[in-house]
């Protein structure tokens, strides 16, 4: 997979960790609908993701054509929605998103689907993070809040 569309909490939090740098090494092109962006330049002025937007130019910019109906973003965030239906109509993106109802719903939809921690241990797995809990942690201390058993799984999988 080397192409995904991408929900605004992974950006922020890995932003927020300083390892944002990963997603361009690991897929060859990650996407924004435009309610992600929206979400991003509405965040706080001193959010790292809104702060790094501007410069981020391998991050490209998409649009759902027709746009996404206020109704299908219903039991999901605008920008879940936007992620989801953006890969759902466009063959061989997959998503990166952490909300668990989101997730879901991409799998059911035969999505290939990433989360924050699957995204840390694939930049582990191909030598971009030497230790992946240690990315871990600077995950954690960005506020986002991660499962020590989820954490102790992934690791031992991974030889850590």
């Amino acid at each position: 997979m080397s192409s995904v569309v991408c929900n605004a909490s992974p950006l922020i939090t890995l932003a927020k960790a300083e390892l944002l740098h990963l997603l361009p090494k690991l897929f060859d092109e990650v996407c924004l609908p435009p309610a992600v962006l929206t979400e991003i330049t509405r965040g706080p002025a001193d959010d790292p993701m809104r702060i790094m937007l501007p410069g981020a130019t391998w991050l490209r910019r998409v649009r759902l054509d027709p746009p996404l109906s206020p109704l299908a973003a219903w039991q999901l965030g605008s920008g879940e929605a936007e992620v989801i239906e953006f890969a759902r109509l466009t063959p061989g993106y997959g998503v990166i998103l952490d909300d668990l109802a989101a997730r879901r719903a991409a799998l059911g939809l035969g999505l290939t689907v990433y989360g924050t921690l699957s995204v840390l241990a694939l930049a582990h797995r191909r030598g971009f993070i030497p230790l992946f809990r240690e990315a871990v942690s600077a995950v954690s201390l960005s506020g986002f809040y991660i499962s020590p058993s989820l954490i102790d799984s992934i690791a031992a999988e991974l030889g850590e």
